[in-house]
Order: C-alpha cells, then structure tokens, then sequence
C-alpha cells in the first residue's frame, strides 16, 4: 500500500491529545453530604494534589483513538495498485512500422506487441471502453471506443504490420482531437521507440504510458542499391550498414536480371558501413538485386532492387565563374554533357539544352527548361532575399521527399547563407533553424534553388552531395518513362502515357493487375521488390520497372529507443501489467462514521 497525500499523516498529532484529554483529572465541585462510605474512591481523588490520573481501560478511549487513526489514513490518501486502471476510457497507440518486423523477441515484436495489447484488452474493467489506434506512416483508427473485447480482439487480430515509418507526431496528432473533450483518459504507446521525429508538441495532458517491444540490435542492412551506364558500362553501388554493436562478416550475392553474377565477403565493424561496387555488369541489364546471406534479427531489409534506366543523353550549361565542385558532381553524371560559360558570355537565345546551371548570377529572363540556381543574387525577380544566417548546423529535411533518398544531412554546415522566402511556387527540402537552404518547384520549368554558396560550406566535401545531385538532376530531367517513385510513402505516382489505351501493374509476388482509361495516379507499392508496369501504346508495349526497396537507416536501426517526444516523461516498462490505483479513502470516511455512531451509543448507555 502507498499513500499519495504522505503529509496527511501529520494529522496523526490529534492521536496524543486525546489521550492527553483522558490523563487529566476532572475538577470537582464541593457539596455537603451526610455520610462519605460510599464516596470512598472518589474522596481518594479529592484528596489527590496531582492534576494528572492514572490512564484507565475506556472503552471511548478506544473508539476515539481508532477513528482517529482512521481519519489520518483517509487524509494520506492510501492506495493499493490493482490490475488495470481506474480510466473511463483507454487510448492504445500499436506501432505497425517496418522495424517490428525484427525477430529479437518471440515470435516478432510485433506479435509480442499484438500479446500486449490483448492483455490489456483482458483487463478491461466494467464501464471502461478502448480505443485501438495503429501507428504506421498515416495513424488508422482500429477500433474506436468500445467496451466489447470480443470486437477489440478482433480489430487487433486483423490489424496489418506495414513496412513503412511510424509517424508518433501524426498519431499523437489524431488522439488529441479524439481527446478533447473527454475526461478519465490514459495513453498506452505500444512500441520500440523507432518513430520519425515530432517536430510540434500536440498537447496531451492526459497520463502516458510507454509499453517498450524489443531487446536487440543485431541487423546488417543494404541501405543502398543504385547503378549507372557510363561510357557503355553498367556500374552498380551498394552500402551496406551494420547497426549491430559487434563486428561481423557476411557475403553479400548480386543477381542481374535474376542470374548470379557475383558473391564478395564483406568485413564490418560494430555500428560501421562499407560501399561496394561492381564493374562491367552486362550491357543488356535491366535491373540488379543484392542479397546479404547472414541472417539477423530484421531479414527484410537483408535484400535490395535497383533497375539499370535507359541512358538518355541530356544537354547542361553551366553559368559560372567557376565551381569545380559543381562541375565534378555534374560530370558524374551518365547521360549528361556538360558545357561552361561564363555570366558575361551568357546568350539567353541558346536554347538547345535541357538543363542550366546558374552559379552565382540570374539572367534577366529564365529559360524554358529545368534550372538549378546557387547562391541567387539580391534584387532578382524571382526569390525574395531577407538578410543573411551565418555558422548553420543541424541541417534537417523540412519533410519527405524523393530527391533526399540516402542523404544524410546531419554532419553539413554552412558559414553563410542567404535567408530565402521560400515562393508559393516551391517547397522547403532542407533547412536550418528555419531557415531554407535548398528548394525545389515550378517556374518556367522545374526549378532547385541553394540559397548558398557552396563554397563557404562543407557540403561539396560529403558523400552524400554527389548523391544529392544526382537526385535533383533525376527530378530535373526525367526519363521517357513518366513514372516516379516515392520510396518514403510507399506510393508509385504514375503519369501515363497520353496515347496509353490499357495499363497492367505487376506487383512482387501477385497476380497481374489491369487498368482502363481513366487511370489512377498513384497506386501501393507496400511490398519491397520489383514492380512492372506495362503501357499498352496501340500495337507495341512500354515496359517501366521500379525498385521498392526496405533498407532505411530509421527502420533498420532495430535497438529499441525512448519516444521521441520532449513532453514525455513517463518511465517505459517492457509489458506486464496496466496498474492502476484503487484509492480506500471513501471506505476509511464511512468507517469514522460508523464508529462516531458505536461511540454515542456507547457513551449513551454508560459503558
């Protein structure tokens, strides 16, 4: 038993002066009497010098003290902790994110989550109801308010474990609206911690606890599988992460087009990666898969597609005064040629390339094709310039996008940057305390906007930048296709061909699916794999193939983490039991009141 009022207990204080009460002689009146035999006892008393008496056996004395303790208690608040709470209604948050797939506790995290969940659904008491809400990369209501555990068990049985991102901010986002106006609420979050970042506060007030799923962090993951046709070579790169905290060896296999092509033993230390990279694929290649053969707790991400595009030879001009960096990280790029000029021998008639650079300087008129703008100049048209931020860090995407696909932003710094207003015609990819440092929309054309100047940054010196404009120009220049990919949101948005008369999607491991005019946008790519889509263009068939891969630093990074949630403060616990608080106040009232009754009654009749 614990108390929640413990400064209750100095009430106790009354307890002694009650018995001080019945220590002290009554004071007696004097009266004329005709004989003192049977006033013996009390003459005794009478004739006592000492104020005080001896503490006799007293029934009242008793009751008294007894209800007095009694009252104390009640005022101290005891409590006893009980199975299951005293909430009127109970909020269950379940992650259903790729990460609790791992197998570190039986059978998975997420069938051990599913056991979780169902306890609490056992200990549901009369009067409470549940409200079963699964977390994936868009929150889903399972199950809402209800006290019925047939129809709880039955939602949770259903629910399906996704192989995208949790979104805690997104969730907590949809209980605060379902909460507003409730009262006797409780939040269980049932989860191994591996959730996106919440940027905004949401609000709860009511209480929160953290059930946490998972025990383990042993996974080696491919997190990256990319290729490239250069000079008629096919060049495919693949990273590979070892999240675990011990080195370990492994073979990694590369198929193309479903044949074995080559096997390598890789090394990696605990919490290392390593890039490797294979030459001379076949010329005819359509599309690549990497297997890691050493299994580990999280297998799903042990394999990764990539599909080998068609070169397509694009024109670019860069205006500059000279940036190598921007020119090495160009001439990377396959299918594309790079020209320079200078601003002053800039001719805005040229119009015969599918990309410009400008570095620096902005022309007086924008051509109609796709741009990529560095560090703009003040005073131009099109980008309202508001001072300037200097020693920016922490650089972070300012959301989900496929042009920051394997880009790792946090170890960039830039000394000096101009303070863009991001236009209603673009969107904010990354930033800095706010401020934007690489935008991307729609202008004359599509338009990528760095708000700095390369230079005065450590970014051109990263991994990751050759890979970031890699990205940008596949977004600038698309290929023939008229697909793209969302990896994040595991959505292919498809734009059709305008003379396609029939679509057929086949998806990994299912049935062909046929669509007619008019056709959907988008469509689920839930499952990693290769997913074909085929145009029927009259009497000929274009073949698209795209790669959903499962290797993301977030989901694969299986050791389990305390939410990411600056509001919470509630200590996590691997399961057990929802404990609640049975309060005894009310009955220690009613049983001070019982007794008050028994002492008049004794005090009437003279006990």
């Amino acid at each position: 038993m614990s108390l929640l009022n413990p400064a209750g207990l100095g009430f106790a204080a009354i307890i002694p002066l009650i018995i001080l009460l019945y220590l002290l002689k009554r004071r007696f009146q004097e009266k004329v009497i005709s004989s003192t035999y049977l006033w013996e006892e009390v003459l005794k008393d009478m004739e006592a010098t000492t104020p005080w008496q001896r503490l006799k056996k007293n029934l009242l004395l008793f009751l008294q003290l007894l209800a007095a303790v009694l009252l104390v208690m009640a005022l101290s608040r005891p409590y006893l902790p009980v199975a299951g709470g005293l909430e009127k209604q109970l909020l269950v948050v379940l992650d259903a994110s790729a990460s609790m797939m791992a197998s570190d506790v039986t059978p998975s995290r997420w069938g051990m989550a599913q056991k979780e969940v169902e306890k609490l659904i056992d200990r549901l008491g009369p009067g409470e109801k549940m409200t079963l809400i699964k977390m994936g990369e868009q929150p889903e209501v399972l199950q809402a308010a209800s006290g019925d555990k047939n129809e709880l068990r039955r939602a949770l049985r259903d629910a399906q474990l996704e192989t995208g991102r949790a979104d805690l901010e997104a969730a907590l986002s949809l209980i605060a609206s379902l909460s507003r106006d409730s009262r006797d609420i409780m939040l269980l979050i049932v989860s191994d911690g591996k959730t996106l970042p919440m940027e905004h506060d949401p609000g709860i007030k009511c209480p929160v606890e953290f059930i946490q799923i998972g025990r383990g962090s042993d996974n080696l993951a491919i997190t990256t599988l990319a290729t490239r046709r250069d000079s008629g070579q096919v060049l495919a790169l693949a990273r590979v992460q070892n999240f675990g905290e011990k080195a370990v060896v492994s073979d990694i296999e590369l198929r193309v087009d479903g044949e074995l092509f080559d096997i390598r033993e890789i090394k990696l230390e605990a919490e290392g990666a390593r890039e490797i990279i294979w030459e001379d694929l076949p010329a005819g290649a359509e599309s690549i898969q990497a297997i890691l053969q050493r299994p580990d707790f999280l297998p799903a991400d042990n394999e990764a597609w990539a599909v080998v595009e068609e070169l397509t030879e694009n024109r670019a001009l860069l205006v500059s005064q000279g940036n190598l960096f921007l020119e090495k990280a160009l001439n990377l790029l396959p299918g594309l040629e790079l020209f320079k000029t200078s601003p002053a021998e800039y001719d805005p008639a040229l119009a015969d390339y599918q990309l410009f650079i400008f570095d620096g300087w902005l022309p007086a008129h924008l051509p109609q094709a796709s741009i990529i703008i560095v560090n703009p100049p003040p005073g131009n048209p099109w980008l309202a310039i508001n001072g300037e931020a200097k020693n920016l860090s922490g650089i972070k995407a300012a959301g989900e996008d496929s042009n920051l696909r394997y880009i790792d932003s946090s170890d960039w710094q830039v000394a000096r940057s101009q303070k863009l207003l991001c236009p209603d015609w673009a969107r904010t990819l990354l930033e800095s305390e706010g401020v934007p440092l690489l935008l991307a929309g729609q202008l004359t054309g599509r338009v990528a906007i760095f708000s700095f100047d390369l230079h005065e940054s450590n970014i051109p010196l990263q991994t990751g930048f050759p890979i970031l404009v890699h990205n940008l120009v596949g977004w600038l220049l698309p290929g023939n296709a008229g697909a793209s990919f969302d990896l994040n949101r595991s959505r292919i948005s498809f734009d059709p061909h305008p003379e396609a008369e029939a679509i057929y999607l086949q998806r990994p491991g299912e049935k062909e699916e046929r669509y007619l005019p008019p056709f959907p946008r988008s469509f689920s790519a839930s499952h990693p794999g290769l997913y074909q889509i085929n145009q029927v263009l009259g009497d000929r068939i274009e073949s698209n193939f795209l790669a959903r891969n499962q290797g993301d630093p977030l989901e694969s990074d299986i050791k389990p983490a305390t939410l990411p949630w600056q509001a919470f403060e509630a200590e996590s616990r691997g399961g057990g039991e929802r404990l609640g608080k049975k309060e005894l106040w009310p009955w220690l009232c009613w049983a001070v009141l019982l007794l008050l009754l028994l002492e008049w009654e004794v005090y009437r009749r003279g006990y």
